[in-house]
């Protein structure tokens, strides 16, 4: 009995490391435009081709993303769909699988106008369309391309979102800074489920201090330093 149970456990365990390599067949609508091929389980209208433009064109402000080009995205139409790839984070906007299939995984979205549903069956803000969120997960694709997987699994989460949302949007850093200091809650990311201050942190290491993208994705220095010299900054 117990052999048989880790047989069935090895068996799917199997399958699902597959299904995360080669997701295509459950996706029956496909789109390519700007080095990016979006999957869909609904029709994919024209509009989403300037959707991809728009993440490109974010992308693009990256040095290190031109590993995104001919990257897949999985729009999933459905709570269990995404679920079954997302696990864990099954309420996030998207998911990225860095070390399978290296593809991202989005929730049920408005294609025609560039806007992700949230878990709640709400568009999410406008601040954030669908084309930051393609952008966002497509960054952390580009970070474990960058850095190899061994070296993106040591790679500190503020470091990863952090950049992945410095090149996705842009912030008002300084209002960023303030609000950082007076720990309002759109700056503490396990409250808001927002980036802001892990892109803040980035956009300090970048921008102020002037180190290098690999620098910060390969050896990231620790995030209590970045925020005491954070806290330390007259204004940004």
């Amino acid at each position: 009995m117990f052999k048989r149970l880790l047989l069935v456990i090895f068996a799917g365990s199997a399958v699902y490391l597959v299904l995360l390599a080669y997701p295509q067949p459950l996706f029956a609508y496909e789109l390519t435009a700007a080095g990016i091929s979006v999957h869909s389980t609904q029709p994919i209208p024209e509009a989403m081709k300037a959707t991809l433009e728009r993440a490109r064109a974010r992308l693009d402000r990256s040095p290190v993303s031109g590993a995104t080009r001919g990257a897949h995205v999985f729009i999933c139409h459905s709570p269990w769909l995404f679920g079954v790839f997302a696990r864990q984070n099954y309420r996030a906007g998207g998911v990225t699988d860095g070390f399978v299939g290296q593809h991202v995984f989005l929730r049920e979205s408005d294609m025609e106008n560039d806007r992700l549903i949230g878990p709640s069956g709400r568009p999410v803000a406008a601040d954030r369309p669908l084309s930051y969120f393609i952008a966002h997960e497509l960054m952390h694709v580009a970070n474990v391309r960058a850095v190899g997987r061994w070296r993106y699994a040591r790679m500190p989460q503020w470091a990863d979102d952090g950049y992945a949302d410095y090149i996705a949007r842009d912030i008002d850093l300084g209002d960023a800074l303030a609000k950082m200091k007076e720990d309002a809650r759109e700056l503490d990311p396990r409250r808001s489920g927002l980036y802001l201050r892990y892109h803040l942190m980035v956009a300090y290491l970048l921008d102020k201090k002037e180190i290098a993208v690999g620098e910060l994705l390969s050896h990231a220095p620790a995030r209590e330093d970045v925020e005491a010299q954070l806290a330390a900054l007259p204004r940004w």
